[in-house]
Order: C-alpha cells, then structure tokens, then sequence
C-alpha cells in the first residue's frame, strides 16, 4: 500500500507539470452525485494508470460512488487509526516514522498529504468490509479440486528452461529488443544458456515458469544493470500436487468472489446515482 501510495502521488505531480504543457482545461465532464469529474482528472487518470480516457472516466465515476457511500454510511478513520496504520508501514519497511517522513517528503509530497491518503485507504477498507459482511462460506475442497483438475496447465512448473539473455544498459535498450528481437541494439549482449530453476530466486522462477515459450519476460533490474530473458524452451515439466497448491487456489476464487461482489455493489449504485454527461473525454 505504501509503494502504491506513493507511486500515484510521484505520478501526480508529473501530470501536473505535463498539464500545463498540453493546455487542459479544467472543465467539468461528469457530476455524480453533485460532484464534479474534470477533464483534467480524467487526463491524470489515464496518464497515471496508462488507460484510455474512457477507461479513467469510469474510474473515476467508481471513486466518486465510493466516497459518496463513505459520507452516507458515516464511515471514519480517526487520528490514532492513521498513526497506527503509519507505524505498521514504517514497521514493515524496516525504518523508524521520522525516516519515512522524510523519505516521503524528499519525493515531492507533503507529510499531510500522504496522511490523508492513509486516512482515504482506512476508509476505504471499512467500505470493502461492508460489502464482504455476507459473504458465503469459504469454497470447499471438491471445487478447488475441479479447478485444479480443469487448469491444471497453471500447475506445471519446469525444472530445467533454455533462455536467450539479454543485458543492457537502460530499459530503452531492451524494449528496441523487444519491438524487433533481430535487432542488433549497442550496448545489449546477448547470452543463451539453460537455467537450473532451483538455482534461481523465487521472482525470477515465477517469470521464467509464467512467461510463455517464444515469449520474453518483463525486463528485470539488479545491480549489473538491466536484463530480461528469451523463453526458448521448458524441460522436466512436472505439476505441482494438489496439495501444494490448495491454498493458492482457494485464495485465487476468493479474490474472484470478492471482485465479482464489489462490481455487483458499484454498478447497483451507479444504476441509482445522479450522473450527469457534460463532455465526454
């Protein structure tokens, strides 16, 4: 949530100097529920989550049903409640409040400013446990079998993978790979090898195994610079037991439930709410 957090206020401030650059004009486009939706918001948006405008729109249409039922529901998060959520985040990076504080603020954005959106997501959080309240009983071993048995290809996980390698000095380098692999870009070499997975750390076995043959993995930053692989081919595949994997599964259909549920509660609500078209982005 912290990363998250601040990705989207460090974004913010991007689109605020690129705004003035593109000459926004910052014109109401939607009120939901007598709140306004700018064409500038929606123009943030679609920069920041790389959406289409009409994408942003709905998005931000969500955001506003959402704050609307924070207010009607009478929903708060009170001061001690941002400071302990504040302590946890501090606690979970490994650094003291006054190391974060500063972090925070050494990217552009104000203490006060990162507590409200500390407060928005604690508020948040007590709407989405509103809306899960009456959810059903957790799924039963019989239907996460059947789906294990019915996609069982997600379960196959090779030991041994032959990869093309490619390094290089900056991301720019290896998306040119990327938009024409016979390229020859300056400063990329090029290295085919056959990976061992258990000789590998676990975020480069989830890539490896996850990314199709033919396909290449996202690009991968370390200390040498940046890299990313080649899937050429997938040896010893074996499937991971049942066992292995229950839990995964089980919170897989979970969070499909809980998706599912909270489009069901925003589109009841944006079927009842005000909304009214001024401009379309």
């Amino acid at each position: 949530m912290f990363v998250n957090t601040l990705k989207r206020a460090l974004l913010t401030l991007g689109v605020l100097a690129l705004s003035a650059q593109a000459g926004l004009v910052n014109a109401i486009s939607v009120i939901v529920n007598d709140e306004p939706i700018t064409l500038f918001e929606i123009h943030k948006t679609a920069s920041i989550e790389s959406i289409p405008l009409r994408d942003a729109l709905d998005v931000l249409i969500q955001e506003r049903l959402q704050e609307s039922q924070i207010k009607k529901l009478g929903i708060s998060a009170d001061p001690f409640e941002v400071q302990n959520r504040i302590e946890a985040i501090a606690a979970q990076n490994g650094i003291s409040i006054m190391e974060l504080r500063s972090f925070i603020t050494n990217k552009g954005m104000s203490w006060d400013t990162y507590k409200k959106e500390i407060e928005k997501s604690i508020k948040e959080e007590k709407l989405y446990s509103r809306i899960f309240a009456n959810s059903p009983e957790p799924f039963d071993v019989g239907k996460i079998r059947a789906y294990y048995e019915k996609n069982i290809d997600e379960f196959k996980r090779a030991n041994k993978i032959v990869v093309t390698r490619y390094s290089g000095p900056s991301e720019d380098s290896l998306k040119q790979i990327k938009a024409a692999p016979m390229s020859v870009v300056p400063g990329v070499s090029v290295t085919h090898e056959t990976l061992s997975l258990k000789d590998q750390n676990q975020q480069l076995q989830y890539l490896l195994n996850e990314t199709p043959i033919g396909s290449f993995t996202p690009i991968i930053k370390d200390d040498s610079g940046v890299k990313m692989y080649l899937i050429e081919s997938k040896e010893e595949v074996e499937v991971l037991p049942f066992e292995k994997v229950q839990n995964f599964i089980a919170n897989r259909l979970e969070e499909e439930r809980r998706s599912e549920a909270v489009r069901n509660y925003f589109e009841k609500l944006k079927a009842r709410a005000d909304i009214v078209v001024l401009r379309r982005p």
